[in-house]
Parts: structure tokens; sequence; C-alpha cells
């Protein structure tokens, strides 16, 4: 059967000299993946019709009980072009890809969150090279999985004062909580509490990106979501240390 889908390469790697094997995020068909045979050819139709964080129309033969499709036709729909000149938004663009590939399942349908992948990456060509913008968009991926951080009263007790955070529970915690349960906590000022909590709230980038922190602020802020994430979806830590150090 031939499936023809919206997708966008999440990842790509060498097959053989002449051919790829692509992680796909597609649009009504989940993530799949595809050999595309001859893809490094001089001649080869698919040239220039697919690279990472781009947009593209694609053919491919779906097989019962496989995993592996092959690609037959592809075509560039949005190449999204910032990418190859600003590196640091690129480095954005990295995270969000493998974020997306380490966190779906093959072959499950969601629609949503092929939405928010584009979203995120038309954002990020604006946006991704500012510092504020990274947890802006973990905090939306967050909110797509139905998991954003709590970050109102302890989540055990309902105490609101004071508060640290403790990614295993998923949120703040009080101290006494955290004291009785031997929890590993992060500090979480009020002040940095309430930054995230604006940034969880807002739908669009520019008022993140516009906001001016200390650099103890963006440390902890950091800190915060890479335990949270980590903890959570099981995303190595180095990818995000690589980003948010550069």
């Amino acid at each position: 059967m031939i499936i023809r889908a919206t997708a966008i390469p999440l990842a790509i790697y060498p097959y053989s000299s002449t051919s790829h094997i692509v992680h796909w995020m597609t649009r009504y068909h989940g993530k799949i993946s595809t050999i595309i045979k001859g893809a490094l050819r001089t001649k080869s139709r698919f040239l220039g019709e697919y690279e990472l964080f781009s947009t593209s129309e694609l053919l491919y033969f779906a097989k019962p009980n496989s995993t592996l499709y092959t690609a037959k036709e592809c075509a560039l729909l949005e190449k999204r072009p910032a990418f190859r000149t600003d590196w640091r938004a690129m480095q954005s663009a990295s995270y969000l890809a493998a974020l997306f590939n380490k966190t779906t399942p093959e072959d499950a349908p969601q629609p949503e969150l092929f939405h928010l992948l584009e979203e995120l990456l038309d954002r990020a060509q604006e946006f991704g090279a500012h510092p504020n913008f990274l947890p802006w968009a973990e905090l939306k991926f967050c909110d797509a999985h139905g998991h954003v951080p709590n970050l109102g009263n302890c989540v055990i007790c309902s105490a609101r004062d004071p508060l640290k955070f403790c990614a295993a529970q998923g949120g703040v915690v009080c101290a006494a909580c955290a004291k009785e349960r031997k929890l590993a906590t992060l500090e979480s000022p009020p002040d940095v509490i309430a930054i995230l909590k604006s940034w969880a709230d807002a739908d669009l980038p520019a008022r993140v990106t516009a906001a001016t922190l200390t650099g103890k602020q963006r440390t902890e802020i950091h800190a915060i979501l890479s335990a949270f994430m980590l903890y959570h979806f099981d995303l190595a830590r180095e990818h995000r240390l690589a980003i948010t150090t550069v």
C-alpha cells in the first residue's frame, strides 16, 4: 500500500554508501521510519527533497508487520532556511527533533504533536537563538503531553511556603515534605517559579525572549527543567547541556 504523508525528518542515518534511513514525524501516521534507496546518488530524485527540520510530502510503501518502510517519492514543502545560517537556532531545532524522536512511539497517529513540532520549528527560526526560547519550548512540549511541572502549592501536602523543586514528584514540594520523605530537590526561589509560571502561560515566545534574567535565574531555570525532562522523558542531559551552554 502506498501512503502519502506530510512529514518532518527527525533523524537521518546512513544505511549504505548511497542510502539513508530516516525517522519522520508525520501529520496523520505518527512517527515512521523509511529507507531511502539511492538517496546519495548524483541523479537521485530524492536529492534536495528532504532535510532535517524541513517539511516534505512523502510517498512510501507501507508493509504489514514492518516498522521500516520504503520511500517512493519525496518533495520539499517547507525548507526553513534560517537553520542553515543561524547555528544557535539550529541547535535548538536539533534538540527539539531529538526530543520528539525520543518520546514518540512508532506508528501512533498524533496529529496534535506534529502540529506542535511544526510550530516550534517555525518559532525557532526567529527565536531559537535566544536562551529563553528552549525553556518555553519545553514547557509547550510538556503541556501537549499533559505533564506540565506543578509550580503551585506543594504537590504532597498543598503547603504554599517554602518550596523547592522535586523532579520525581513532578513539581514543587515544601521543605517539611522534602525532609520527611528524603526527596532530592533543587532550589526554586519565588522569582524563578513566577518566571516559569509566566512562560508556561505564554502562547508565543516573543514575550518570553523579551524578558531580562540574571545569570542566577537562568541557571536555576535550566537546572529545574533539565532535571524534569531527564526524569519524565528520559532525554540525555548531555544533549540539553550542549545547547544551553553554547
